[in-house]
């Protein structure tokens, strides 16, 4: 006979009440679309599913994630900024879409605290300071010894310009006083393929895309960013630990709707979202991709946003760095 836990009790009362406020404020009473303005497969796209799976089952109506790409997430963050402020089209974005594009396109077409109302932060992880398995670098410290003596001669690669892994990259020179040569590519795939083949010497990636190679081989992981080690990468040292407190920035995702969306659909979707982080099918899969749930509530989010972007925003305009 099943075993119904105080715990779990806790929880199926919370989803009746939020099913309950849903239809007693008529909201959804259709399909509700949210945005990943990332392509299919990426990182952040089987969290948005599982979350909208769990906001589905709870409030009666389908939530599907749809991938609207291009221009570093501004393409789909402008539909969403642009639709109507009803609740019925949400944005889950990531900190490129909320603190890093908006300063590094100068069309962006949206602002991340004017356009949007923010509902929850969903997630954050660490991103790896890797190199190929053949460069000879064992630590950080060799690779700044090599930078200082050869400078220039050592190079990163990035998801495209004004991408997070280019400004980590920016950060770490500035802060190490090592010179390094930027390689932008079109995307973390091409960038990945081409460390662990040789071509570029370091590439700053999420830390679900860098286990494998290390496993396999073909990459070190030399430093990961964020307040603690890596669950998937336990002896690996964090930025802090090898004294470079600059960069502790992570790579999180949150979900934002239309500004003037109903306070009441907000309320209930943030309450939804943040008893998804708590299913353990959803902690299960963040666990394997090595993220944690953080939650919260708008006022949170929105509070996040206005420090990243400040920290972003200063990186961005000493490095002069536009992706147009």
């Amino acid at each position: 006979m099943a075993t119904i836990t105080r715990r779990g009790l806790g929880a199926s009362a919370a989803a009746l009440l939020l099913s309950r406020r849903a239809r007693a404020t008529g909201y959804p009473d259709r399909p509700v679309t949210i945005i990943n303005p990332f392509a299919a497969g990426g990182q952040s796209d089987p969290l948005g599913r599982a979350v909208a799976l769990h906001l589905q089952r709870r409030l009666g109506q389908p939530f599907v994630l749809e991938n609207r790409t291009g221009a570093g997430s501004t393409i789909g963050a402008q539909y969403v900024a642009r639709t109507a402020a009803d609740g019925y089209t949400l944005l889950f974005g990531t900190t490129s879409t909320f603190v890093i594009a908006p300063f590094v396109y100068a069309n962006a077409g949206y602002d991340p605290a004017a356009s949007f109302a923010p509902v929850a932060v969903a997630s954050e992880g660490p991103m790896v300071l890797t190199t190929h398995s053949r460069s000879g670098y064992a630590s950080v410290a060799d690779v700044v010894a090599a930078a200082r003596r050869s400078p220039g001669r050592i190079t990163y690669a990035s998801a495209g310009s004004g991408s997070l892994p280019h400004l980590l990259g920016e950060v770490f020179a500035r802060a190490t006083g090592a010179e390094l040569t930027h390689v932008p590519y079109r995307g973390g795939a091409p960038a990945m393929n081409d460390l662990i083949g040789g071509q570029v010497d370091l590439f700053f990636e999420a830390v679900a895309n860098v286990v494998p190679h290390v496993e396999g081989g073909r990459a070190v992981a030399l430093m990961s960013t964020g307040p603690a080690r890596s669950r998937l990468l336990p002896t690996v040292p964090t930025a802090t630990e090898l004294g470079h407190g600059d960069l502790t920035l992570t790579s999180w995702t949150g979900f934002a709707a239309p500004v003037s969306t109903p306070a009441h659909v907000i309320e209930g979707l943030n309450q939804g979202i943040n008893e998804a982080l708590r299913t353990p099918e959803v902690i299960a899969l963040m666990e394997r991709i090595g993220i944690s749930g953080i939650g919260g509530s708008p006022t949170d989010m929105a509070g996040r946003i206005a420090r990243e972007s400040a920290v972003y925003k200063g990186i961005i305009t000493a490095a002069k760095i536009s992706a147009e």
